[in-house]
């Protein structure tokens, strides 16, 4: 397992986490559902990214894009840090290691 897979699991952990975190703090089934799916893709980008990395990098780097909007846009709108700002900010930091994954073709 190299450096980018590494992350990845830990950035699907956190998104589970926080799918959790919603639900428990919120009872919002939503936040716990589009969690779990959003961890289950990046945990599908990280299996793939042994055979085939740019594959598996690819899905995982779409998933955060989609997160790092959707928590940018919460953000913007509550201006809240919990969970827009956090989850805004880990996602660009994935995408973006998502994307020196895929061109240095680890």
């Amino acid at each position: 397992m190299n450096v980018f897979q590494i992350v990845l699991l830990l950035y699907a952990i956190v998104i589970a986490a926080g799918g959790v975190m919603g639900y428990v703090a919120a009872r919002s089934t939503v936040s716990l559902v589009n969690g779990l799916i959003a961890a289950a893709l990046l945990l599908v980008g990280l299996a793939l990214s042994f055979r085939n990395p740019t594959l598996g990098f690819g899905l995982s780097a779409a998933v955060a894009l989609l997160l790092g909007a959707f928590f940018a846009y919460r953000f913007f709108t509550t201006g809240s840090w919990m969970p827009g700002g956090i989850t805004m900010i880990l996602s660009a930091i994935a995408f973006v290691v998502m994307l020196l994954a895929i061109f240095r073709k680890a």
